[in-house]
């Protein structure tokens, strides 16, 4: 009985061995295999530190970039130089984009990348409801981070920019103030009375006049000489004030 028992111990101590060996052998396959093909996560890391590298991050409060992911079938050889990176033809580096990844190694290839940059800035919102022609003054402007993919049109970003400009159109609170919102504020309206200065060394002149249409400062617009009844142009300097010199 102690024989057979010490048989059987050997018998299993040795396929217990070659069990081992069997997967150490798998493994250290595998380990080659690996080391066969790039990885993946290299890769994109690659394409995503071209992007970070490539923005200007002082334009900005703040930058996101979303990369895409590549086929889990697909096998690279491992590219034994280091990997060339470029955006693909026309993509740039904000919104949604694409990376061009490139290997000059022995075993050539090259891949696409996609990625989404999200861009954030400061920029300049109504701080309550605003009415069409209203003069925007401090109190009615916030400052507030915005994603950039989301506003299509200019925006600004400097508060005292905005000041005194007119609204062309009624907003409500919290909203984008972009360019085409606003217009110079109309110093000079259509039909209404204004005083018509002509200046030079030694004189000056003012005279009554009737606006022909509305001007904002450093327009040039038409006015009628109350006196004379002659048209004459003239530029806007400040409210209900036409320079003629």
């Amino acid at each position: 009985m102690k024989k057979n028992s010490v048989k059987l111990s050997i018998s299993a101590v040795g396929s217990l061995f070659i069990c081992i060996f069997s997967l150490s052998s798998n493994a250290a396959s595998s380990v080659k295999q690996n080391e066969a093909h790039h990885l993946h996560t290299d890769i994109i890391q690659t394409a995503k530190q071209f992007l970070s590298q490539n923005i200007d991050t002082t334009q900005y409060s703040r930058i996101d970039i979303e990369m895409g992911k590549l086929d889990y079938r697909l096998k690279l050889a491992h590219c034994n130089s280091p990997l060339e990176t470029s955006l693909a033809a026309g993509s740039k580096f904000s919104g949604k984009t694409t990376v061009h990844v490139k290997c000059n190694s022995a075993e050539k290839w090259t891949v696409y990348i996609n990625a989404n940059i999200h861009l954030y800035k400061h920029v300049i919102h109504s701080a309550e409801p605003l009415e069409k022609g209203h003069i925007l003054s401090k109190d009615d402007l916030i400052s507030s981070e915005v994603n950039l993919n989301r506003v299509r049109y200019g925006y600004f970003t400097n508060i005292d920019s905005l000041l005194g400009k007119q609204l062309k159109r009624r907003l409500t609170q919290n909203k984008v103030i972009r360019v085409n919102y606003v217009k110079a504020q109309t110093l000079v309206k259509r039909g209404e009375i204004v005083n018509i200065v002509a200046e030079n060394t030694g004189y000056s002149v003012k005279m009554s006049g009737k606006a022909m249409s509305n001007g904002a400062k450093g327009d040039r617009v038409q006015v009628k000489n109350l006196s004379s009844k002659r048209i004459i142009e003239g530029t806007v300097i400040k409210t209900g004030i036409v320079s003629i010199n």
